[in-house]
């Protein structure tokens, strides 16, 4: 009998602890087949989106078999977590810039939006310089009119993921933010993938997750 990887409650779970439940409970992928669905699911999500997906449909499939052969279970959450780790992994390795200066990018069409009276926002950006083999982090400080208070450029000596370099910077700013005796900072940064591992507080040996730990741990927090 074929494991329904959208259905059953503890599939059901699992996708919630992989931090998936909006693309599961998406209007437009309610098909009834589980192939029409996956299609349809890969069709419109991001590739970073299907790449979660395809990992938590085969850790589901692998915790049934587990349960089937060796009388072996796990917790949706277990399930969830190890999915969203072994994506995180395959990220890390396979979306290392090289080469290249990052450019425009999708955040930077966003329209800037100012904080809250009083309060100051804090953007954190990335950047790979072409050739160098050094990784450029920068901060930037506006108050909530959107004049620019301070900013602040920092090197790292080797070329890493811009996932990493993402939470490299936001690790910068909090400290430049305790230096500067600031109490009412947002935090802004445009990777996703880094903004949901701290909601969820990911743990992990991955040096990734080793600052989203260093970054939960922070007064912010």
């Amino acid at each position: 009998m074929l494991l329904n990887p959208f259905m059953c409650a503890v599939a059901r779970d699992s996708w919630s602890a992989a931090g998936l439940s909006s693309v599961l409970h998406n209007a437009t992928y309610q098909q009834t087949n589980a192939m029409d669905r996956i299609f349809a699911l890969c069709s419109n999500e991001s590739s970073d989106n299907v790449g979660r997906v395809v990992m938590l449909l085969w850790c589901i499939w692998h915790n049934r078999n587990d349960k089937l052969w060796n009388d072996n279970v796990q917790m949706p959450r277990q399930i969830g977590r190890h999915a969203f780790d072994a994506w995180l992994d395959w990220y890390l390795v396979h979306k290392l810039q090289s080469n290249t200066v990052s450019g425009t990018t999708e955040a930077d069409l966003v329209r800037w939006e100012k904080p809250t009276l009083d309060w100051v926002k804090c953007n954190v950006d990335v950047a790979f310089v072409s050739g160098s083999g050094r990784t450029s982090m920068r901060l930037c400080f506006r108050d909530n009119s959107g004049h620019f208070m301070a900013g602040m450029t920092q090197w790292h000596q080797t070329v890493i993921s811009s996932v990493e370099g993402e939470a490299w910077a936001l690790l910068l700013a909090m400290e430049e933010v305790r230096h500067r005796g600031l109490d009412r900072v947002q935090f802004e940064s445009d990777s996703k993938v880094l903004i949901e591992a701290i909601h969820m507080k990911r743990r992990g040996n991955s040096e990734f997750l080793s600052i989203v730990h260093d970054i939960c741990h922070t007064p912010f927090f």
